[in-house]
């Protein structure tokens, strides 16, 4: 990597950088910690998606009953659809002008760089994979009361509806986490915060949602909801099961330009501390154009999001 010489030099070596530029990018990255990640070891990989069920596999069998002179009853189980992914190099380069370098007052400038480079990769990272779990899910069948911003919707009647779609005979699959649009939370929100509930029935039944930052955790229908600001259209809700993932997250990382870990400064309970985390497939090249001494960095993506499970995950309009 090139060796940078100034004022600010510091800010533009490749651990500040990677790390500054990730903890930008991490609160707004909410499927990171939701979808497994895989290694890959070529571009275009492999994977194998269910498309049966226990209970509706069409081989299925019922046991035997064994007696001295009965031949087991073998299984025959329908084998999984193979079907294969091309991992997408999808990233942006900035310049960093000499001057930047030089003088003090170009950290704001760099800064700013890092802020609009972060969030500008983080909601295309949220948009390419969303769109895949989007276009792969299960659309559920489900009549919700209303859009949430009648004064008749009842949302938290609609979110048991959709849970009660996300069990099928045979799946282990339950809701665990709802995405929906700012503005369909701040209804839910609403909702919740000027519903007329007996206290009683509000402690046993219903339990007290707790909302804590971008999400609220509703107890009655055992899931939290989540706020994107991008990724979702408002009036839709994309319902996952995190326990068993609907979709898995395969990357590579440069030997040239990636380390196998992100070193990053963040906040837990109030406290500044480092988190170190794996890299999936984030990649940083840095250079200088030595035609203006501009010092160009890339900050890329290297993945693919596929989805194995199309059944852990439910799309649909209708809030």
């Amino acid at each position: 990597m090139t060796q940078v010489s100034g004022q600010n030099e510091k800010f533009l070596r490749k651990e500040f950088v990677v790390g500054e530029v990730f903890k930008i990018m991490e609160p707004l990255l909410p499927f990171l910690e939701m979808l497994p990640k895989v290694k890959a070891d070529a571009r275009a990989v492999s994977y194998k998606q269910e498309t049966v069920s226990a209970s509706s596999d069409t081989k299925k069998k019922k046991p035997r009953t064994r007696t001295p002179s009965a031949a087991w009853t073998y299984l025959d189980i329908t084998p999984m659809e193979m079907k294969s992914g091309l991992l997408n190099k999808e990233g942006f380069a900035i310049r960093i002008d000499e001057d930047a370098i030089d003088f003090t007052d170009g950290v704001d400038e760099i800064r700013r760089a890092y802020n609009k480079l972060a969030f500008w990769l983080a909601e295309a990272h949220n948009t390419a994979v969303g769109t895949t779990i989007k276009t792969n899910a299960t659309t559920p069948t489900w009549t919700p009361t209303a859009v949430w911003d009648n004064a008749s919707a009842t949302p938290v009647d609609d979110l048991i509806k959709l849970e009660e779609q996300m069990e099928r005979e045979g799946y282990p699959y339950r809701m665990t986490d709802i995405f929906v649009h700012k503005t369909n939370w701040y209804e839910l929100k609403g909702y919740l915060t000027s519903a007329d509930i007996d206290g009683t029935k509000q402690k046993e039944i219903y339990g007290t949602p707790t909302i804590s930052g971008d999400s609220i955790n509703i107890p009655v229908v055992g899931s939290s909801v989540h706020k994107l600001l991008s990724g979702i259209d408002e009036g839709y809700v994309l319902a996952l099961d995190t326990n068993n993932p609907a979709g898995t997250i395969y990357y590579n990382n440069s030997p040239r330009h990636s380390t196998p870990k992100i070193t990053y400064p963040t906040v837990v309970d109030g406290r500044k501390t480092t988190r170190t985390v794996p890299n999936f497939g984030f990649n940083f090249n840095q250079y200088t154009d030595n035609e203006t001494h501009d010092i160009v960095m890339q900050f890329w993506f290297d993945q693919v999001t596929v989805v194995k499970e199309p059944y852990a995950s439910l799309y649909d309009n209708g809030i």
